[in-house]
């Protein structure tokens, strides 16, 4: 195992493998790819030390910035807190409410600058109320910082496709039947959505 694992070459396939994995949904007025020379980015959940080695100038305040970059995750409740599974598992509504702390920080950093987000899809994430607000979206299923920024300045490109719809609503989720795959009505996303750079 000393011998084999981590070796460089299976360290760059399994970053080649992430960059591909992410999924483009959104790009308002071809933002991504971007070019990070002088650009000055306020994060969220991406460490400093990543942006900067992308090319980022990084700041601590939207008031400095040319751009936002915002990291959430899927929502989810604990249920069953008293049970193994339910104590481990995601669980519950799929969408972001009103309160969401990270829907309202991506709220705050869209009203001062373009904003980009990457919601990590270990659900099928219901994006109807971050999808205004965000310049570019992006589905991830777990990425580190460095092939997200490679995706965002273009290193790389987005080639992943959802597999699994996501639904616009609660409601839409709770009137689909249980037994048939992605039949909710009016999905935001259909499976196998996926933009792509030109």
């Amino acid at each position: 195992a000393m011998q084999i694992v981590g070796q460089p070459a299976f360290q760059a396939a399994a970053l080649e493998a992430q960059e591909h994995s992410l999924v483009l949904l959104e790009n308002r007025k071809h933002l991504l790819p971007l070019n990070p020379t002088g650009k000055r980015v306020f994060l969220r959940g991406v460490q400093p030390e990543a942006a900067r080695a992308a090319g980022f100038t990084v700041v601590t305040s939207l008031d400095e910035a040319d751009l936002a970059i915002v990291r959430t995750v899927t929502p989810s409740q604990r249920l069953h807190p008293g049970y193994i599974m339910g104590a481990i598992q995601h669980e519950g509504d799929l969408d972001f409410k009103p309160d969401n702390p990270d829907l309202l920080a991506i709220q705050e950093a869209a009203r001062h600058v373009p904003t980009i987000v990457t919601v990590y899809l270990d659900r099928p994430a219901i994006l109807t109320a971050m999808r205004p607000e965000a310049a570019a979206l992006i589905g991830n299923f777990g990425v580190s910082d460095e092939a997200l920024l490679n995706v965002v300045i273009g290193r790389a490109k987005p080639e992943g496709r959802l597999p699994v719809e996501l639904p616009s609503s609660m409601q839409a989720v709770q009137q689909q039947k249980s037994d048939l795959p992605h039949d909710s009505r009016a999905p935001l996303y259909k499976i196998g959505f996926g933009l792509h750079y030109p």
